[in-house]
């Protein structure tokens, strides 16, 4: 098996990031089952398992003697609607890690690690928590009418063993675990599953040999593959899973999951297929500046001056705000990381709408859409931030002169004969002395 060259350590522990995966993740060939160790049930998060906790309070003392779903089974039985009390329980302990920040940022960890890496669309759980969706805005694929997304281009998380989302999907006793395998084996969810396995890179993280649900994905999957079955790979800190499972071709990588995507993240960083957050975070700096500067120009627009020329200059910070407001919502979805992506959004509003809009002479919609494309610009702006150009001028265009910007508005002074003619036909009601209301462009034109 070849890998990079680059070699990572981790708790001491060197490992390779075997190349398949870099090639398969760059082209949006890597399909990710990701397990309970990267979300809740670490003891890095609660002291106890959520299997533990139902052990304690039945009083069963060895731990391995009873799997998972026979431990969630006999819970259950024990008491009188026993599958409500259940579910409660799992509702309660979710609940708990969401209102207290330290333990969600340890639980959501990782899947904060893996959102920028936008390349990554597919991803396969049975993990209950809907993590991927709040930090990765992965559409989640529970059941089969959701199905009706699946053609969308947008990350996808695979639930096969249900979501709180909707706490009746949940897969947890003998019973639900015999239901969710039939389903797989003759259902849409389990084909794409197959699909998934034979034509993609296939990456297990978060589990261990002991974890049940892990060795019940590989018995369905061997079953339903047969001589078919593909190499995979394992991130694990279990370093003898490799022993355990010795009748399949794999690869497996000791170390933690999260640290492994944070390893692979930077190697993309370095080749340029990710813009590195240090530029990305440029965008929350900026739009503080923005608010600023915004209302400085509100405080002169109402104190001392109304002209056009403001109206402008407020209407490209709308645009600004926009896009950066675009940014801040596609970072989860890692689409404000995709370089190519922004450089074609730019290109588009550049050689598309904004030449349209300057043809039409309609200046209102092209302030407000050059702040935008210059807002698009945040995460490749490679100079200090207060070089970023905050105003605007027609006849002059962004800049971050304010001293210059200040002048014009003082002076009233005229840089753009015909945007001039169009703000005092189209700003009339706004340059009214009466008027109390700021002006403000809606994304929309």
């Amino acid at each position: 098996m070849k890998t990079c060259e680059c070699v990572i350590c981790s708790n001491n522990l060197p490992f390779e990031i075997p190349n398949e995966i870099i090639e398969s993740l760059i082209k949006g060939d890597l399909v990710l089952f990701a397990g309970a160790g990267i979300s809740t049930e670490t003891k890095s998060i609660f002291k106890t398992t959520f299997y533990e906790d139902i052990l304690q309070e039945l009083e069963l003392e060895n731990e391995g003697d009873i799997s998972f779903p026979e431990l969630m089974s006999k819970y259950c039985s024990t008491y009188k609607n026993g599958r409500q009390k259940l579910l409660e329980k799992v509702k309660y302990r979710f609940d708990y890690c969401h209102q207290f920040k330290d333990l969600y940022n340890s639980a959501s960890a990782f899947h904060k690690e893996i959102a920028p890496i936008w390349m990554l669309k597919n991803i396969i759980t049975t993990n209950w928590d809907d993590y991927f969706e709040r930090e990765c805005d992965a559409i989640p694929i529970v059941t089969p009418k959701d199905f009706a997304f699946y053609n969308i281009d947008q990350r996808k998380v695979f639930k096969i063993h249900g979501s709180i989302s909707n706490y009746g999907s949940l897969v947890a006793t003998e019973e639900d675990y015999h239901e969710c395998y039939e389903e797989l084996n003759s259902g849409l969810i389990g084909a794409n599953l197959k699909t998934l396995m034979t034509t993609k890179t296939i990456l297990f993280v978060g589990y261990s040999f002991r974890d049940f649900d892990f060795l019940k994905v590989l018995e369905f999957l061997k079953k339903e593959m047969g001589n078919v079955f593909p190499h995979i790979y394992v991130v694990t800190l279990d370093e003898n899973i490799s022993d355990r499972i010795s009748d399949l071709d794999l690869t497996v990588i000791n170390t933690n999951g999260t640290f492994f995507f944070k390893s692979i993240k930077e190697h993309l960083e370095n080749k340029g297929y990710i813009i590195p957050y240090k530029n990305v975070s440029k965008i929350y700096e900026i739009e503080y500046l923005k608010m600023i500067s915004h209302s400085e120009l509100s405080d002169f627009y109402f104190d001392k001056r109304r002209t056009s020329s403001i109206i402008y200059c407020l209407m490209y910070q709308d645009g600004i705000q926009h896009a950066v407001d675009y940014l801040k919502y596609k970072c989860k979805s890692g689409e404000t990381y995709c370089p190519e992506d922004l450089y074609y959004q730019i290109e588009l509003y550049i050689k598309d709408i904004r030449k349209k809009l300057s043809k039409a002479k309609n200046y209102m919609d092209l302030a407000y859409v050059d702040g935008y494309i210059e807002g698009l610009t945040i995460p490749f702006f490679d100079r200090e931030i207060k070089g970023f150009p905050l105003f605007y001028i027609f006849g002059i265009g962004p800049t971050n002169d304010k001293e210059l910007v200040f002048e014009t508005f003082t002076e009233n002074i005229i840089r753009h004969k015909t945007a001039e003619k169009y703000g005092k036909k189209y700003f009339k009601q706004f340059l009214n002395p009466e008027n109390k209301i700021i002006p403000d462009h809606r994304p929309f034109f």
